[in-house]
């Protein structure tokens, strides 16, 4: 299989350089092939880790190729970390220069060249923690490993002068140049290390041999200078003749790659979105990519990590925070564990910013100081633009956290989980299926089953998938086309009822129910879109199929925006749902329904029983006649004052506040009896001698919960 094009693999040819090394490899390999008669010359190609240095060294034998294929030059790999020991090393070594120089050799001379390295390893030249060329005691494990490879060929007169002196002259009598390389120097181990420069200080000067040693220069510095204090660089000066820094790659060559990666890897992205990708790069990607091998590394994440969140999460997002995960755990860790701060910032006046900021910046650096720091807060603030209220006293309106989640930004509270679990949670829309929705917003029927089939969805959080598909229309409501507003609005209208469930009303503190997401909604596709004639009539035609529910509530809010509560004022004509007319029309077509749904029976089970029966009465102008002629029948059957029951209860939350900070920290559910102004509607007298009869007489848990709310309300105790 081939190699994936941010594989962290060495490039072979130069239609592969991308970081502009072939240049020098193709002068350093001229010089190599101009040098005719080298005797033990040692070449160094210095660079970092992760720099291309093997890329290097494979672009160096690209430009070799011709003179490999006419016989003038053979290179010989020695894989150094291939090897762990210095023993096991060594002996690899000699083996290796065995097998690529012995076939140039005659039969007598070759053996030369394994004995010389017994000898040299018998004397312990080049072993030993403090051997150095002039050498050191000790035959060592090599040493016996070379005995038993040569099956005891050494003669006593054998000496390593003698030795090197034969096998220096053989060597110089043959045409053909030897390059040894040893690469991956930097994967070895300091002794390790340390051993490869003994070894090739020891074989010494051999004619028409090369050595390209590859290594990161300041690491091996530091090496030499722990085991030789008193020699530091000068000692690879010893061994080395010419030596070479590997070019480094222009941060264009470097971000022009990397952006060419995160294109395969992630695609372009959308023009309007280019500017905010861009400055994003430069300011949290660019930087820290500094050599080939970060690029792969980064590259090589995106690959496992990307296609989990495709199209669900913002590509400049995404990129900035793997940065962070890759090279900045800590900070990475703090933002996902404090996902309330992230989006919503911290509160402070101008007094308390400075100690704020301070928090702040603890709790997501912690030990990146300095420039780091201030990088780093830059990025924040373009990720989590709640920072900046302290950082730099900016704050942003609710409309910018509704087009945050429009992009599916990380700062979107809906959508931050989706970052760091690489998954969609069920509190958002996938993607797929958001589009969909918009596509087939005008397809009635697509829309009613859609909810219908969403309440029966339950989200981990409990609710149900209803409200998050009534969240996710409310953000996109510009998305959808005008003409498919109709359809969709008689289609929510025509389900409301149904999608109002108990599941998706806010608890304790909150506030929303699908109620008013709908509202929301509604408002969203029209205000803005369509005049007050056009909007009036699309919401008249909806409510026509409209259950009597949210006919009633839909009315309500088109009168008021007329005939508000004592103490405010009308709304102007463009925030209105319809015109007067059309709102005085509705509450005639709800009159109807009421009565209707009265005489068939569903009324009594209504969720929204209390509610329509104080709209019964005012819209009756009976003084609530209709309404308690209807709720004396209802209260005859236990059934009936069990509904009744259930239609005035109420429940509230409440927390105790407790003291020194030790508070409860959950919300306790209440019980209410709403009573006040039931007069208009009920019998009081008899409703309440019906409760107290189905109470003691039946296991009504609703009656009898309801009583006892009744009768602490009587009392004038609170829960």
């Amino acid at each position: 299989m081939s190699a994936l094009p941010h594989d962290d693999q060495p490039i072979a040819a130069p239609n592969e350089d991308r970081f502009g090394v072939d240049p020098f490899a193709r002068a350093l390999a001229a010089s190599i092939q101009r040098m005719q008669s080298p005797t033990g010359s040692v070449i160094a190609l210095n660079g970092p880790w992760g720099s291309g240095k093997s890329s290097a060294v494979n672009l160096i034998r690209h430009h070799l190729s011709d003179a490999i294929k006419t016989g003038d030059l053979q290179i010989i790999d020695f894989t150094c970390w291939w090897f762990r020991g210095e023993d096991a090393l060594a002996l690899a070594f000699f083996r290796e220069l065995y097998a690529g120089l012995s076939p140039s050799l005659g039969d007598k001379i070759k053996k030369h060249l394994p004995k010389l390295g017994a000898r040299l390893l018998r004397a312990g030249s080049v072993l030993g923690g403090a051997a150095d060329a002039a050498g050191a005691g000790g035959i060592g494990a090599a040493a016996g490993g070379a005995m038993e490879w040569l099956g005891g060929l050494i003669q006593q007169d054998e000496s390593v002068e003698k030795l090197h002196g034969e096998l220096s002259k053989a060597l110089g009598e043959q045409k053909k140049r030897f390059l040894i390389v040893i690469d991956d120097i930097d994967r070895l181990s300091p002794d390790e290390a340390l051993l490869i420069f003994r070894l090739v200080k020891s074989v010494g000067r051999l004619p028409n041999v090369l050595y390209l040693l590859v290594y990161d220069r300041q690491l091996a510095e530091k090496i030499v200078s722990e085991r030789y204090p008193s020699e530091g660089p000068h000692y690879l000066e010893k061994i080395v003749q010419a030596a070479f820094e590997l070019p480094e790659p222009t941060s264009m060559e470097v971000q022009q790659h990397l952006l060419g990666l995160i294109e395969a890897i992630c695609g372009t992205p959308d023009q309007e979105q280019m500017v905010r990708f861009m400055n994003m790069f430069h300011e949290g990607v660019a930087p820290a990519m500094r050599t080939p091998r970060d690029v792969a590394r980064f590259a090589n994440s995106l690959t496992v990590t990307w296609p989990a969140v495709t199209g669900e999460v913002d590509v400049a997002d995404f990129l900035a925070l793997e940065v962070m995960r890759l090279l900045h755990p800590a900070t990475y860790r703090a933002i996902r564990q404090n996902k309330e701060l992230m989006c919503r910032g911290a509160r402070s006046d101008g007094r308390e910013r400075e100690a704020a900021a301070k928090r702040l910046e603890d709790l997501l650096f912690g030990e990146d100081g300095g420039a780091q720091a201030d990088r780093l807060r830059r990025v924040l603030m373009r990720l989590f633009p709640a920072l900046e209220s302290v950082w730099s006293n900016m704050t942003y309106g609710d409309g910018f956290a509704k087009q945050w989640a429009m992009e599916r930004r990380v700062c979107s509270m809906a959508h931050f989980d989706s970052y760091f679990r690489f998954a969609v949670g069920d509190e958002v829309l996938p993607r797929a299926e958001l589009e969909e929705l918009i596509e087939r917003a005008g397809d009635r029927d697509f829309v009613m089953a859609t909810m219908r089939h969403a309440i029966t969805v339950t989200r981990k959080s409990g609710g149900t998938k209803a409200a998050v598909l009534l969240t996710e229309l409310n953000t996109h409501a510009g998305r959808i086309a005008k003409d498919s507003v109709p359809p969709l609005l008689d289609a929510l209208f025509a389900v409301s009822d149904e999608i109002n469930v108990d599941a998706d009303a806010a608890r304790a503190f909150s506030i929303g129910s699908n109620e008013l997401r709908l509202h929301w909604l509604l408002r969203a596709l029209t205000l803005d879109r369509m005049s007050l004639a056009e909007r009036s009539e699309v919401f008249v035609q909806a409510c026509q199929a409209a259950p009597v529910g949210w006919l009633a509530d839909f009315s309500s809010s088109a009168w008021a925006d007329y005939y508000p509560r004592e103490g405010k004022q009308p709304e102007p004509p463009e925030s209105c749902l319809t015109t007067e007319a059309d709102a005085g029309r509705l509450r005639t077509l709800l009159l109807e329904r009421i009565v209707m749904a009265a005489e068939d029976g569903t009324l009594a089970g209504h969720r929204d029983l209390c509610y329509l029966l104080f709209t019964w009465s005012e819209l009756a102008g009976d003084h609530g006649a209709a309404a308690r002629a209807w709720t004396s029948a209802l209260q005859a059957t236990d059934e009936g004052v069990t509904q009744l029951a259930r239609a005035f209860t109420s429940h509230g939350w409440s927390r105790g506040l407790g003291f020194a900070g030790l508070g409860d920290a959950v919300a306790k559910r209440t019980t209410h009896a709403r009573m006040n102004g039931t007069e208009k509607v009920l019998d009081l007298g008899a409703f309440r001698q019906r409760v107290e009869e189905v109470a003691a007489t039946t296991a009504s848990h609703e009656v009898v919960e309801f009583l006892e709310a009744w009768r602490r309300a009587d009392r004038g105790e609170r829960d």
